[in-house]
């Protein structure tokens, strides 16, 4: 098994004033080291300069795997959720701190996209490309095969503000994704979007919470 304090012992450290490349730079450049696939067609592709490529379909992000450092907090709440010490990362497969990295960089995108009104600009986890639109209501069902009703609470704690109210509308309320976009001023797509990525960061932080707690109990 790589973990990645073996991974980072195997790659040097960016020079702080080196650029980092675009996808396009390290595809046409680049020497794949490791590559770990997830579904969807999502993927983290290291290369032997130590640069990480995050891709989820239109969802892109470049950075260094000695970036990957520090201690993780889940769970989303403030003042509740879990953290995971950087100790424990450096000791697992080098992929799944580099997967939290990835992801939260996508998500500081669009943010900052959002905040300039840039609101098509597709940057969250797993890529709901535009042509998937009518395949979303199909897709939904996806929250009966992760989470219990009476999880309801929990599961509500590791989204955003905005994705609360959006799994609210849909779930609790029983709205179509139309109905919610009409009732927000806002195109049915993003709903589904939004929706789309609040689903996978419910079914990804309990996956991640079960995978720990399993790890903690190979210790104890």
């Amino acid at each position: 098994m790589l973990t990645l304090k073996k991974v980072k012992e195997m790659v040097k450290a960016p020079a702080h004033t080196k650029r980092v490349p675009s996808p396009k730079v390290l595809l046409e450049e680049g020497q794949i080291f490791l590559r770990k696939e997830f579904e969807h067609g999502s993927h983290l592709t290291l290369y032997h300069n130590g640069y990480v490529w995050f891709s989820a379909g239109k969802r892109n992000t470049v950075f260094h795997i000695h970036d990957c450092r520090g201690d993780y907090a889940y769970g989303a709440s403030k003042g509740k959720g879990e953290v995971i010490k950087e100790e424990y990362f450096e000791n697992c497969e080098w992929h799944i701190r580099a997967l939290f990295e990835g992801e939260q960089r996508v998500e500081e995108s669009q943010l900052k996209c959002e905040g300039v009104g840039q609101t098509k600009v597709s940057v969250s986890y797993h890529a709901v490309a535009e042509d998937w639109g009518e395949m979303a209501d199909s897709e939904i069902n996806v929250l009966d095969k992760y989470i219990e009703k009476e999880a309801l609470h929990a599961m509500m704690a590791v989204l955003t503000k905005k994705q609360r109210n959006l799994i609210y509308q849909n779930y609790v309320l029983d709205k179509t994704h139309q109905e919610i976009a009409d009732g927000m001023g806002i195109a049915r797509g993003s709903v589904t979007r939004s929706v789309n990525q609040a689903l996978e960061r419910i079914r990804r932080k309990f996956d991640f919470e079960a995978h720990y707690e399993l790890a903690v109990g190979d210790f104890t």
